[in-house]
């Protein structure tokens, strides 16, 4: 301020220089020239003395601020600008309290880790002007500084097959990890009865300098091994949703979606839920051994019975099979949850399995087209509920009741366009049959055949059940004409086409 204030105290007694200097002038010619010269000057004397009122104006707010926060923010002094690989970092007042941050940053960082470490940005200071509140001081220096270093350290890293998978601060936190990675696949089992656990590829810890950017925490390294991948993409179950239904939406296999979550019932999953999308392909192949003593089922026997009164590819069951029972012990192998090998130790036979007899025809069957004749699809039922309205809507079919598992047959040949779950309809099948006509099964409790399949008329093609919207075991029947829906009651038994 010394500096602004000294010129313009000199500019304001400039009137008294000039008196000085014009006395001391020995010739009149040379006073008058002088004279011409401070007229012109009497108007800087005007330009002086708004300078100098200025100039106490800002002195004063300057005096007021200084007292108040004991910082200088009107003019810029010397500081030094940090710069840590190119990149502005802060401003100091003493360049030496560089060095020393860094130095306590760097033995604070070292007991943290009980390693030693090693900071490998390259700060320099750049002279620089400043104003007090653009300077960085003690512990925001140190917070400032701290958070844009990196450093080297001497960490441990864990390789599969010879291929690096990541890093950890200490060893003791690896060989942690590769534990951690064995029990989770152990960890359903009760230990007592585990006889084995190991991991099939080759496991390496070494020892390597990492920057602290590339230490990974031991959860995310375990995660990554366990998973193979970061990745995370989930799913919420929504109204009418199914496992099928989510798997095809998401072009997954049904195996895939339940292998995502191993933890979930596929047959009872809620709306709300959440479901991994994302297969597991783990890094590692956990192999467990474990004795087991159990019971299982004994595969029962099927016979084939043939009779030329029907078609080849009819079949009924004339005796069911059942499972027998036996006891064994045995050491099964899994790897990542999956069984690949069982070595039977004894086996005592509880109960022994009954012989399936199922009878089938010899004769082909007739061409798989439309015939232009609808046969009733469901011989011997009992309609519940005809076409028309009822119950203040619009029943678009007609119902037929008979016990759950009755065979429904194609009312005439022609090709599968729909084989799956819809909605309130439940399990369904859908044929063309050709010249407009197409017809409807609903509510069924199994399906025997697929979309794009050809059928003949008489085929068996689902069971009946009381899936979807339903009030009891039966066939829901819809006819189409040109996709307008018409009585199923008109055209069964008769020439439609």
């Amino acid at each position: 301020m010394k500096k602004l204030i000294n010129p313009l105290i000199e500019k304001l007694n400039l009137k008294r220089i000039n008196d000085e200097i014009f006395k001391q002038l020995p010739e009149e010619k040379d006073r008058k020239v002088f004279n011409i010269d401070m007229k012109y000057k009497k108007h800087l004397h005007g330009a002086v003395s708004i300078l100098g009122v200025t100039a106490a104006v800002l002195f004063g707010s300057f005096a007021l601020e200084y007292s108040q926060t004991g910082q200088n923010n009107l003019f810029s002094t010397k500081s030094f600008t940090i710069v840590a690989d190119g990149k502005e970092i802060c401003k100091i007042r003493d360049a030496s309290k560089l060095q020393s941050t860094l130095q306590q940053i760097e033995a604070d960082l070292e007991e943290g880790a009980k390693l030693d470490l090693v900071i490998e940005n390259d700060f320099e200071t750049i002279k620089s002007k400043a104003k007090d509140r653009e300077i960085t001081e003690n512990d925001d220096l140190y917070n400032v500084l701290k958070s844009n270093v990196n450093y080297a350290t001497l960490a441990y890293s864990i390789k599969i097959n010879g291929t690096d998978i990541g890093a950890v601060e200490a060893e003791t936190e690896a060989k942690k990890i590769v534990e951690n990675v064995k029990a989770h696949y152990a960890s359903n089992y009760d230990p007592k009865s585990i006889v084995e656990v190991k991991i099939i590829e080759n496991i390496e810890i070494d020892q390597v300098k990492v920057n602290k950017s590339e230490l990974k925490t031991a959860e995310e390294l375990e995660n990554y091994i366990i998973e193979g991948t970061n990745e995370k993409q989930k799913y919420t179950v929504a109204e009418g949703d199914t496992y099928w239904t989510i798997a095809e939406k998401h072009n997954m296999s049904l195996d895939e979606l339940i292998s995502a979550n191993p933890s979930v019932d596929s047959e009872m999953i809620q709306i709300g839920e959440e479901l991994n999308l994302m297969v597991p392909k783990p890094l590692a192949s956990v192999e467990v051994k474990r004795k087991i003593s159990q019971e299982e089922q004994i595969e029962f026997e099927t016979k084939y019975e043939y009779v030329s009164y029907m078609f080849n590819d009819e079949k009924t069951v004339k005796q069911e099979g059942n499972y027998g029972t036996s006891k064994i012990d045995a050491i099964v192998t899994e790897k990542n949850g999956i069984q690949i090998a069982k070595v039977v130790l004894n086996e005592q036979v509880i109960e022994s399995p009954q012989t399936e007899i199922i009878v089938t025809g010899t004769q082909d069957p007739p061409p798989k087209k439309g015939t232009g004749y609808f046969i009733n699809p469901l011989p011997g039922s009992s309609i519940s509920s005809r076409f028309g309205s009822r119950s203040g809507g619009f029943h678009l079919g007609q119902d037929m009741t008979s016990p759950i598992g009755t065979p429904i047959k194609a009312a005439d040949g022609g090709t599968v366009t729909f084989a799956g779950y819809s909605g309130s309809y439940g399990y369904a099948v859908d044929i063309d049959h050709g010249g407009g006509y197409t017809t409807r099964y609903a509510h069924a409790s199994k399906l025997y055949v697929t979309s794009g399949e050809k059928v003949y008329q008489g085929e068996i093609i689902a069971a009946v059940g009381n899936t979807g919207v339903s009030t009891g075991p039966h066939l829901h029947f819809e006819v189409r004409r040109y996709g307008e829906i018409v009585n199923p009651a008109n055209y069964i038994g008769t020439q439609y086409r």
